[in-house]
């Protein structure tokens, strides 16, 4: 009897932790209502000095989904606008720190989360913009 409980126990035991998300990402993922501000900036002549050049504030219904990995998140939070970024079993999506290394936000619940991204020079934009950094935040559609 002491070996069918071991046995037991132990299937269970490893049923639970093998099947376990621990990034949690498939409760992230679904429609989004994004309200994203995008702040145009040129270098200031200081390092790490930005000046403001425009602003725009999207609205956009848009789609949470996995990615290919294990903790790998799609979020596409405008018309032309996705990010393929990483999330930690806190709910940290991409870096905690360094905008500069990436995507940095948090979901704070399954339906709230705000991101930062930052695009250099590589991406082509209107006039003599040098980057953009979108401040996006997310509120979940549907089920609460």
């Amino acid at each position: 009897m002491k070996k069918i409980t071991l046995t037991l126990a132990a299937t269970i035991i490893i049923m639970f932790f093998s099947g376990c998300d621990k990034y949690h990402r498939d409760r992230y993922t679904g429609t989004w209502d994004f309200v994203t501000e995008m702040v145009y900036y040129n270098e200031g002549e200081n390092p790490y000095e930005y000046v403001v050049i425009k602003r725009d504030t999207i609205y956009y219904t848009g789609k949470i989904s996995m990615g290919n990995y294990e903790n790998q998140l799609i979020i596409k939070y405008s018309e032309s606008d996705e990010v393929f970024t990483g999330i930690d079993k806190d709910g940290y999506i991409g870096h905690k720190t360094a905008i500069q290394n990436g995507p940095c936000g948090k979901f704070e619940s399954k339906n709230k989360m705000h991101l930062t991204l930052r695009w250099g020079q590589y991406v082509p934009f209107e006039g003599d913009t040098d980057y953009r950094f979108d401040y996006i935040i997310g509120t979940k559609k549907g089920r609460r």
